[in-house]
Parts: C-alpha cells; structure tokens; sequence
C-alpha cells in the first residue's frame, strides 16, 4: 500500500449488501470463541463512545486534516498523489455516524453533509465513500444532484481499456462538485484514465462500492459497468482463492492478503446480483453456486483469525462486509462477530477511538461500522438440510440464494435502525445459534428429511419460543406435504389449517391485505398460544424475493414483513448477542422447589420450553432450583406437593375426583397458580366457574378484582410496580394499562390461589410475539417467580387486599 492516501483502504458496506446469498457449504458446527463475549451492553457502551470522539473531533464543519489542495497537481495517470485525500475523511466519518444512527439533521451532520456537498473531491476512495452518504440520505433534489455527480466521476474513473480494465486509480473523472444542476461535466484527463493508468484492487472496490450505493439511491447505472467489473475481479483471483493489492511487479503489491481478500468477495456478492438478473427462476433444479466466491470464502477461512485479532480494523470491517453479504455466522469455526466484538471493546481507548494502521480518526470509523452493521437484529436463519431419498440435488435448501438477502433488505428500509441481517445455518450448531433470529427459514422444492437429532433441535428452537415458517419453491407439494409431516412429527398433538382471514398476521401488522393484487394464504399449526409453524405453500413468495419484485409480487414481501412482525410483537428487534435464552449458571442452588403441573384432560401443556426457562431464572437469581412435574390430576398424587400450576388454552371441566383433589390440596395448605395460556377465552370461561364451585364465595370474592399493587405478591422476589402488556392485550385493554391485574382468593385466611386470566405460561418462553392477551415476556417471569417465592414460604404470608378495595383504574391505555 502507498504511503499517500493511508487513511483511504476501507472495506465498507451500504445497507443493501445484505443483498446476496450464496450456498456456503463450509458453515461449521462448532464455534471457537473468546474466553469470554462482549456483552450487548459493553458494545453499546463502545458505539457511543466512538460516535462522541468522532463528533468531537470535528471542526469547521469537516474533519479535513488541511486545507483544499490543487487540483491541478493530481497525477494524470491516476496515481497516488495528496490530492486524492481531500474529502475521505469527512466522508468516512459522515457514513460511519449515519450508520450508527446518528440523525442527519443534528448540528454535526446538517454541516458535515452540507460541507460534502459544497466541496469538490477527486479521489477514488473520497468519491465512494461519498456515495454511501447519499444512500443514508433523505431523498432530496441537492442530493440527488451530488450523487449524480459522484456518479459521472465514478463512471468515467474506471479504466475502460488494455488489461486494466475494471479497476481504479487514486483519481480520474469528472470534476464531483460543486457544479449546479444540469452542468457539464469534462473528464480528467480527457478521454479517461489510460490503458497503463495506476490502479490498484484497494481504489478499485471504492469505485465499485460507490457506485453499487449510488444505483441503490436511485442512479442509473447501465448493466455493462457490472459485467466489466465481475469479469475484471474473478480473471484477478488467485488459485488459492485470494486478491493481491496489484500486479504490477513489486512484491509486496502481489502477495495475497486477507484484506485485499475481502475486498474480491465482497466485490464479487455486489456484481453476482447484476449476474443473476433476468433469469425467471421458474424450474427447481436445485441451487446455484459462485465457485470464484465459495474459493474467496475458503481463503477467509483460514486466515480469519490475522484478519478480526491482529488490530487491523480495515481488515476487521472487510470481514464484517462479507460475513453479512454471504449470511455467514462462521469463518472455519470462528464466530466472526462475537470474536470481533470481544476484541473492540477490549481494546477501545479511554478516548472512545480506535487506532491501528491508518490512524485514530479512520480506525474509529472501521470498528464503529464492524459493530453496528455486525449486531443489527437477524430478520431470519435459512436453514441448510438434505433432503430425502436418493435423488441427487445440489443445494436444494438454497434453490433462490438471494431469497432471505433481498428481503432483509427490503425489511431493513422500513425498520428504525435501517439495518437487518440474515444468516444460513444448519443443525450442527447449537440451538441457542439458531436464536439469533426469531425465524428458522425452510425453502425448497423436494422432499424434507431430518434425523431424530435433528428433529429435537428443531423442536427445542419452537419451544423456545422460536417459529419455523416454509416456503414451497415453485410450489411443490412434496415439498408442503413434508414439511406438514415434519410439523406433525414434531407436535403431534397439533394440526395444519388454513390461517383464518382474521388473524392478527392478517389484520394486526403493518401491512393489511386490503391492498393486495393477491392473497398469500398461509398453512399454520397453533399451540393455542401462538403460530409454531408457518408455511407458504401456493405462491412461491421465495422467487418474488429472489427477483426482487418489490412492486409487481408487493404482496410477498408485505406478508413476509407481517410474520416477521408478528414474531416479535412489532416491537422487539433483538441486537445479535442479545438473547433471552436462560440456562441455569455453576453455582450449586440453596434451596429445591417441587412444583405440580397439572395434568387434565385440555391442552394443559402447550408450552414445554416455559418451566425450563423460569427453573433456569429462579436457579440463577434466587438460588432456588425448580422441579416442575407433570401431575395426572385426580389419581391421588397431588397431596405430595406444595406448588401445583395448572394452565390450558381448552376448556376445562373437572369430574368429581379432580375437583375434590383440588379442594383437598388448597385446604390442607398448597398453593394453586392458574392462568390462561395466551389469554386463551376458552380456558378462563371454563375455568372461572370451576374455582367458584371449588371454593364458593371466597372465590367470588377474590375473582371480582385484581390484588392490590401493595400485596406482598408483587414484593416477594421483584419488586413489581407496573407491567407492560403484549400490543394485542393492550389493543383490547380498558382501565389501568400498567397495573398487573393477577386475582387471589383466600382459603381459611391463607391467599391460597392466584389466578391469571392474562397470558403468564407463554410470556415464560421468553419470545415476543403477537396475538397473546398477556404480559410482557419479563414480567411473565417476574409474576410467576413472585408466585412460587410467596408461596414456598420465602416471602412473608399474608392475606389478600380487601377485594372491595378498588385498583387505580384512571390511566386507560
């Protein structure tokens, strides 16, 4: 690399490169990560602290380290000159602090962007980063004139003849600015760069950088640019799979190196997309591969850990550009983000800056855009699987690579953050790395087949809150028909239906059907609580993501936009590494609580994964380790328990037996916490009059309000003040829509039973999700802990509030 322009080699990303999927066959099962992982909390410390050093190390507007220079002094044949420097740093700075979410319209940005749009640059890397501003940009007509004009620099910057052509230099083309709407542009040096014009692989994918930006905030760009520079690119890869920095005959420029790496990859996902345009992706013959990518990955691979541990932030943001385009967790068996993370943080300075190879100010930029663009939330896994029989099919998970990629990137422009990411995994990894998304993502065209192993993990990921949604490419039925089968040998109890025209993914999210050309219908199975599985079985919404039909098939990105929605109650973007997955910590419990879940003839257990969570809470917060165990309820075995909870989304009628254990085990002293799962009308209709026959006016009593905020309850373990409710409680909601409304009758002057006729069971699972009549996921577990805490005794007993006391009501929600 030059001595000139050091600040310059930068691997960045626009928000679209999640653009591209390809088939990556090497996505390992096992992880090597650091002795320990950054926190969410410990990068969001970090991002803060670099986006305050670099808006303080602004001034005047700009973070230029000199004054304008002559332009008359750049190097005709486009090598490295001081010139070419001018406007990279404020660029790189400007893009990095947009992409933290810094607003455009703070007093930092208004004068960053207004002084990029007021000053001429004539580099290579100025003009590309530039671009990525632009992208981040409301559209405006000032803007689009500057992208305009960076698109004429960048477009007759690109060496256009000899065996050069594709690649840049430090600096051709037409004058960028400040030039009024409409005007001229004259080219320098005229005619463009020459067949023997400087260029090397790091200006080169600058210029590509920023014109991909530039197409994606609205330029026109015509298909040959793409074809000149993929054509360029792969005839440029090593036969070990890596770029050098330039074949020129020094040494140093022609041996290989992970960052120039990097660069050919990413390079190589942009112009795939353009590659791949025009075909009609109507027959499934299985998937399709990039052998000059699928070799680029290799590379990387072997060489990931000199590219994410050695302090070269270049090489860092490199990595993270392509871990996100390919859908890569893994590079070989390194978790690229959580390994990288750990490093930054752990190596920030007090200051809030970074600095290696190209100094404080640029180095900053790198880390900060390697953790924000790395941690953005996970709209959803594809899964990679082989399927059944001896039919050979290459790929056949991955029929449309760019499915899951173009709709991140749909998605991701109408989320707040403006970033989504997806991933490709497979079942060899653990489940809790198949939570980085709330999706599992199943597309093909053949028959499914999974292993009992992998079938548990499957089942384990839904009953953690997780939903599995299938797309039947070129709608296949042996393909909708196996994943049905596969729903059924999963949950067996539950069955496939139509998903009815009311349902909240219809009617609750953001986009409604009312405007549809045409009505996705969608194949579901329920736990009565929420979808586990989903499958779009008739209309191939894979191929409209794949061509990116945003306008003419709007319908299937809508609908996959309100399932996504739903899977997180709209609100509930998780950044990567944040998780609400509990597993119980080392430290050897002081106490045992045995806990009754009684078993009836309804669907008493529609939430397996919800007592493993809360044991693993109550174990790691109040040293209390959970035995919670099925109880038959009326054949004699409740008397040997404290605790019993009994939950359902059916309704309930007790027989004679049943009713008499019951009165029994609350008489003699045990505790009863019901609620109805999902808020389900069924259960509580049921169940209400059966509390009444059991315990008569006690029960009337307590049934007819909700415990008082000052009931020790609510101060047994947390202390519980308010509560948020699930965006579908609140919707139907009146009164107090902050109060916790949990009912308590008293038995022989005890608070013996507690009942819920909000969701507590499906908020234990931990997942957000919509169309639950219940509590926040936190407050569930806060509630239910609380419960068990009061009633084994580790809280203070006390009799109920005075049921004729009435709760605030006054706020409504």
């Amino acid at each position: 690399m030059s001595r000139y322009c050091r600040f310059s080699p930068l691997v960045l990303l626009s928000r679209s490169l999640v653009a591209t999927a390809i088939a990556v066959a090497l996505l390992c099962g096992v992880s090597v990560t650091p002795a320990r992982a950054a926190t969410p909390q410990e990068v969001d410390a970090a991002i803060a602290k670099a986006v305050d050093f670099l808006k303080k190390s602004q001034a005047n507007g700009n973070w230029e380290a000199g004054a304008k220079p002559d332009f008359a002094k750049l190097d005709p044949k486009g090598g490295p000159s001081e010139a070419c420097k001018y406007g990279g740093l404020t660029a790189i700075v400007s893009y990095a602090l947009l992409a933290a979410g810094e607003s455009d319209q703070s007093t930092a940005m208004s004068k960053a962007t207004k002084w990029l749009m007021d000053n001429e640059v004539r580099g290579t890397y100025a003009s590309g980063l530039r671009s990525q501003v632009w992208l981040l940009m409301p559209e405006s007509k000032e803007r689009n004139a500057a992208r305009d004009r960076d698109k004429d620099f960048l477009l007759s910057s690109a060496i256009q003849k000899g065996n050069r052509t594709g690649f840049y230099g430090y600096s051709y083309g037409a004058p960028s600015g400040p030039l009024s709407l409409g005007e001229k542009r004259v080219p320098f040096p005229p005619g463009g760069p020459a067949a023997d014009a400087w260029f090397d692989r790091s200006n080169s994918q600058y210029g590509v950088l920023g014109v991909w930006a530039l197409e994606q905030a609205g330029a026109e760009i015509p298909q040959k640019y793409w074809e000149t520079i993929d054509k360029a690119w792969k005839a440029a890869q090593s036969n070990d799979g890596g770029w050098n920095y330039a074949s020129n005959g020094n040494a140093e420029h022609e041996r290989v190196s992970v960052t120039m790496t990097a660069a050919g990859v990413a390079t190589l996902f942009i112009t795939q997309d353009y590659m791949l345009k025009g075909m009609r992706w109507e027959p499934c013959k299985g998937g399709i591969t990039n052998d000059h990518i699928e070799n680029g990955l290799k590379y990387m691979d072997k060489h990931i850990n000199e590219a994410i541990t050695g302090g070269n932030y270049y090489a860092m943001y490199g990595v993270e550009r392509i871990g996100v385009a390919s859908g890569r967790k893994y590079f070989g068996t390194v978790d690229w983000y959580q390994v990288g993370a750990e490093f930054l943080t752990r190596n920030q300075k007090g200051d809030g800056s970074w600095s290696g190879n190209w100094g404080n100010v640029p180095d900053t930029c790198f880390a900060l855009l390697f953790l924000v663009r790395g941690r953005a939330p996970v709209m959803m896994n594809k899964l990679m699987y082989e399927i059944a029989g001896n039919k050979k099919v290459e790929s056949p998970w991955n029929e449309r690579p760019r499915d899951a990629a173009n709709l991140a990137k749909w998605m991701g422009g109408r989320v707040e953050n403006k970033f989504l990411n997806w991933q490709i995994v497979n079942l060899k990894v653990s489940v809790d790395d198949l939570h980085d998304a709330p999706i599992l993502y199943l597309s093909g065209a053949e028959e499914l087949k999974f292993t009992p192993e992998e079938q548990a993990k499957l089942r384990t990921f839904v009953e953690q809150g997780g939903l599995i949604l299938g797309n039947a490419d070129c709608n296949s039925e042996r393909f909708s028909k196996s994943f049905e089968k596969l729903g059924s040998e999963l949950f067996p109890k539950y069955e496939f239906r139509q998903l009815p025209a009311n349902h909240v993914i219809y009617t609750g999210e953001q986009y409604t059907t009312k405007k549809w050309k045409v009505h996705p219908k969608l194949r579901a199975m329920t736990n009565g609580v929420r979808e586990l599985m989903v499958l779009v079985p008739d209309v191939d919404a894979s191929r409209a993501w794949q061509t990116d039909s945003t306008k003419t098939r709007q319908e299937t990105f809508e609908l996959a936009a309100d399932i996504f929605l739903y899977s997180i109650d709209k609100r509930n973007l998780h950044s990567k590494g944040d998780t609400y997955i509990v597993h119980p910590n080392s430290t050897p419990a002081s106490k045992n609580l045995k806990v009754a879940r009684l078993e009836t003839d309804g669907n008493w257990d529609p939430e397996p994964g919800a007592w493993r969570r809360l044991s693993a809470v109550m174990h790691n917060q109040f040293g209390t380790d959970v035995a919670a165990e099925p109880v038959k309820l009326g054949a004699g075995k409740l008397a040997d328990y404290k605790i019993a909870s009994l939950t359902g989304t059916s309704k309930v009628i007790f027989n004679a037996a049943q009713r008499q254990e019951i009165k029994d085990f609350v008489e003699k002293g045990g505790t009863l916490i019901v609620d109805a799962a999902g808020g389900s009308t069924d259960f509580a209709e049921s169940i209400e009059p059966e509390l009444q026959t059991l315990f008569g006016t006690d029960a009337a009593k307590g049934l007819a309000s909700p415990l008082l905020p000052g009931s020790p309850v609510y101060t047994a373990g947390n202390k519980i003040t308010a509560v948020i409710y699930r965006t579908f409680a609140r919707r139907a909601m009146t009164g107090n829509a902050k109060a916790p409304r949990l009912k308590g009758i008293t038995v022989g002057g005890r608070l013996a039973v507690f009942y819920s006729r909000e969701d507590l069971t499906g908020g234990l699972v931990g997942e957000q999700m919509d169309g639950i009549v219940g509590y926040d996921p936190r407050n569930s577990t806060e509630i239910m802990s609380n419960l068990l805490l009061f009633a084994s005794g580790a809280a203070p007993a006390a009799p109920a509030a005075d049921a004729d006391a009435k709760p605030d009501t006054s706020a409504s929600n």
